[in-house]
């Protein structure tokens, strides 16, 4: 028996699974096609309910094969399989940096679009959802992957509107969630409810019913940014109008950022079977905002980036970077933008520039296990991915990450300590701080 309570008889078809014994098929005396790598000796971090903990991850034809125990995987080895020893290096599924502009937006900080999949790789990152994408950056994205330049997987959600510039119906042209490659595919639609702390709105309530209506009968998913408390009010009413008008079992509908929420707007985005997408780093700095003492008298920091209100709500919460717009608030010459200075800003409360969170924060503080799961299943849920990504499981895109330490047991404070020695899209190395693992 394998140490974690299945141990499988590839030869006679015969699973054990706690002491029970189940026949299965015949099963041939090796498998049809061996892996092509079996990566063991390792803390792997599957993020799977069922096995969170194994040793070893066999993957074949850019897929995962099989994860367990380093007994069990490398009894799947053949000649041809290349064999690597993580040597007590922890293995995760791939980092999902939800909300980000890494692309679209990288020359604001000297990126060009080479470059931004170079910098967003090496800090692990294996799939990007870009949510600002007009008709001449989707044709970009389409040429980067046709050249095979877009070495990581990218969500690209089609722009209605920038602040009160509307672009139209033009996502009517598109399919929803439509993949033109492995690499690239449509997430959704994205809106621009409104600026700052709710200072400007950019639609009436007619005219947004209207274009949420419109894009969820399509079966788009719609993406909205949303700071303040009277903006989410604004959505909130679109989304229930629409799905009152055309039921939907599974929609999706993501509101971005959540800065301002009310306890009635929280219950209600679990009802109605919405998604929390969240940048842990924002909050930190808060305080220091002008605006931000009018908060404070009227009584409304308990409305604030309420992370763990959310992620222990039924609104299923998910994390992300915003870069490069981050990074503009605080210099460019920071190198922001990684998972794990994420996971400690959400663990920690901590800011960008080192700010300790106020009082009022600290409620809100996330555990590391919670943490994870924004940038990797959760965050796979989000684009409708969990069955390819998100988790290390049988059948699973071979997109991982591997760190030098073990984000769940190393102190909070050295987090931001841990190294991102490969990230690997697909079977692929893309990355490489350490040529052994790759």
């Amino acid at each position: 028996m394998g140490r974690w309570g299945v141990r499988m008889s590839w030869r006679l078809g015969v699973v054990l699974v706690e002491g029970v014994a189940i026949l299965l098929l015949p099963l041939p005396a090796t498998l049809p096609t061996p892996p092509e790598v079996i990566y063991h000796n390792g803390v792997v971090v599957t993020m799977e309910d069922g096995l969170p903990r194994a040793e070893a991850v066999a993957v074949r034809n850019g897929r995962i094969l099989a994860v367990g125990d380093d007994e069990d995987v490398l009894a799947l080895r053949e000649r041809r399989t290349r064999v690597v020893d993580l040597g007590g290096r922890t293995l995760l599924p791939g980092f999902i940096d939800s909300h980000a502009h890494w692309i679209g937006d990288g020359s604001m900080v000297g990126y060009n679009a080479d470059l931004a999949v170079d910098a967003a790789l090496s800090r692990g990152w294996t799939s990007i959802n870009e949510q600002f994408v007009n008709g001449e950056r989707l044709e970009e994205l389409r040429a980067l992957d046709a050249a095979g330049r877009l070495r990581l997987r990218v969500n690209a959600y089609l722009a209605v509107n920038f602040e009160d510039e509307k672009f139209g119906h033009w996502f009517r042209g598109f399919e929803p969630r439509h993949a033109y490659s492995p690499h690239l595919r449509l997430g959704g639609i994205k809106l621009f409810l409104d600026h700052d702390w709710g200072t400007k709105f950019h639609w009436d309530q007619a005219e947004l019913d209207e274009y949420v209506l419109s894009a969820h009968r399509l079966g788009w998913q719609v993406s909205a940014h949303t700071i303040s408390a009277e903006a989410h009010d604004q959505y909130l009413t679109a989304v229930a109008r629409a799905q009152a008008a055309h039921p939907s079992p599974d929609e999706r509908h993501r509101a971005e950022h959540v800065i301002q929420l009310r306890d009635d707007q929280l219950t209600r985005m679990g009802e109605l079977r919405m998604i929390a997408s969240i940048q842990p780093g924002i909050p930190g700095d808060l305080a220091a905002e002008a605006g931000f003492p009018e908060l404070v008298a009227r009584g409304q920091t308990r409305w604030i980036a309420r992370w763990r209100d959310l992620v222990e709500s039924d609104v299923r919460t998910i994390g992300s970077t915003d870069m490069p717009w981050l990074v503009l608030a605080v210099g460019p010459q920071l190198p922001h933008g990684s998972p794990l200075e994420a996971i400690h800003q959400a663990v920690t409360r901590q800011s960008y520039r080192g700010r300790p969170p106020e009082d009022w924060q600290l409620a809100q503080r996330l555990t590391v296990d919670q943490a994870l799961r924004l940038f990797t299943v959760d965050a796979a849920y989000g684009t409708f991915e969990e069955d390819v990504k998100g988790s290390l499981a049988r059948g699973r895109y071979a997109d991982v990450v591997i760190l030098s330490d073990d984000p769940t047991t190393v102190a909070v404070d050295s987090l931001l300590d841990i190294q991102v020695l490969a990230t690997i899209v697909g079977g692929r190395a893309e990355y490489c701080a350490d040529t052994a693992l790759c």
